[in-house]
């Protein structure tokens, strides 16, 4: 076990996957604490429920369109100058969200907090890849198990925020530790080698050509629909959940935000057991379970009362977050290698994109009354996507691409614009899913 944390830690690394790490806790734990403050945002601005769904959309579809280009930037200019970059634009959209006079500036400030915290997702992978080529799944594991503990604390420290000082500090609370994140992202992490600058320069027509027929083969194009229903559902569950806790069941703030964190807690779990099930047992049989209990959970969700009682289902309807590690990586495998970076980044943009309508969804239905009515339908979607992922192979393995790479003439590789060391973002060392180190390294959103 030491001689693991030795080898982490070695030759300055430990510092990188730190700040990395922290800085993805950031992220990610300040993206979900707009809908644990939506109550208040809903009041202090006097919009609705639908309005309130849509601003959620917002600041997700500008985070889904940020990936493919963030993809692209690692390449060019590497993965410090991006995460630094990612870091000081998501403070200060935070900022924004801080100070808003106006619902327009607010709205503005969560569009530039989905731009910078989407810019964080695909570096974060790459760069501890790169500095790991043997620990990959290892460092990339620590740093979205930190990436969750952000998720299901920092609602908790916005919520206790909002109740005793101000609900604006829910957000404002994050700008300076994302500052100084910005600032150790620059001093610790290590620039690109300029052979790998280069080498992402000569993107060809051909790569473009394989790129085209990946992300549109019949099993990625299955997944993506699955994963795209899945993420729907997730989109419209944790944009109002909250609020549903409050309005709907009759808590407190700080007992909602309380079952909030709960929430992602037991969704950190479920991705550890979820991800070592699907090496065990294959990552059809675990998406298709784990979507089909969190078909039960969700119409059990308005006929379930009381605090004790919602706490209990609240953390299993939490399981359902192991979908997301397993299916991207799931995903990330099924691509041919030579186009996996870049094709999964277009398959996260589109999916992130089109999911990110499910608060709008909830919000419409909300605002006439339907809350629970919502919610099951929510558990419909996740029906579909569960038979969907029966239809899929066992395992990446058993996937036939639909052309084999030679027919379209000579890789990457052979060519001089190698995927392998050459660029980061476009190999399958620096994606999940590549199996680098023997293991499947999973992501999660």
């Amino acid at each position: 076990m030491r001689s693991g944390v030795d080898t982490l830690r070695g030759d300055g690394r430990g510092r990188i996957l730190t700040v990395v790490a922290v800085g993805w806790l950031l992220v990610l734990g300040t993206r979900v604490v707009l809908p644990a403050l939506l109550p208040q945002v809903k009041t202090a601005f006097s919009i609705d429920n639908a309005t309130a769904g849509l601003l959620v959309s917002v600041m997700w579809a500008a985070y889904a369109v940020t990936q493919f280009p963030a993809g692209m930037m690692v390449d060019r200019i590497g993965e410090r100058t991006t995460l630094a970059a990612s870091a000081v634009v998501t403070a200060a959209g935070a900022a924004a969200l801080t100070f808003a006079p106006s619902f327009a500036v607010f709205v503005l400030g969560s569009v530039l907090f989905g731009l910078g915290s989407g810019l964080y997702a695909p570096p974060r992978v790459t760069v501890l890849s790169r500095i790991y080529p043997d620990r990959d799944g290892t460092a990339l594991g620590i740093t979205f198990a930190v990436g969750n503990l952000g998720a299901a604390a920092l609602p908790l420290v916005a919520g206790a925020l909002a109740v005793w000082v101000h609900w604006r500090l829910g957000f404002g609370f994050v700008v300076a530790p994302l500052a100084l994140v910005a600032v150790g992202l620059w001093v610790y992490v290590p620039p690109r080698p300029s052979e790998q600058a280069r080498a992402a320069e000569r993107f060809t027509r051909r790569t473009a050509v394989r790129l085209l027929r990946g992300v549109t083969d019949r099993d990625v194009a299955l997944a993506w629909v699955a994963m795209t229903l899945v993420l729907f559902a997730y989109q419209g569950i944790t944009a109002f959940l909250p609020t549903y806790l409050i309005d709907v069941k009759g808590l407190t703030q700080g007992t909602a935000s309380a079952l909030y964190g709960l929430f992602y807690a037991s969704g950190a779990a479920s991705q550890w057991v979820a991800g070592n099930a699907a090496d065990r047992y294959g990552e059809r049989t675990v998406l298709a379970s784990v979507a089909g209990f969190g078909v039960f959970t969700l119409v059990a969700l308005p006929f379930v009362g009381g605090t004790a009682a919602l706490a209990v289902l609240l953390a299993l309807l939490g399981t359902r977050l192991g979908i997301g590690p397993v299916g991207n990586g799931f995903v990330a495998a099924l691509l041919p290698e030579e186009i996996q970076g870049a094709g999964y980044g277009l398959f996260r943009t589109f999916y992130l994109a089109v999911g990110a309508s499910g608060s709008l969804f909830v919000g419409v239905l909300a605002e006439r009354g339907l809350f629970d009515e919502a919610f099951l339908a929510l558990a419909g979607v996740t029906a579909v996507a569960s038979v969907l992922y029966l239809f899929l192979p066992a395992t990446p393995d058993e996937h036939t691409h639909g052309s084999e790479t030679g027919r379209d003439g000579p890789t990457d590789d052979e060519s001089g614009a190698g995927t392998g060391g050459g660029t980061g973002s476009l190999s399958s060392a620096a994606e999940p899913g590549s199996d680098a180190d023997g293991e499947n390294d999973r992501t999660t959103d």
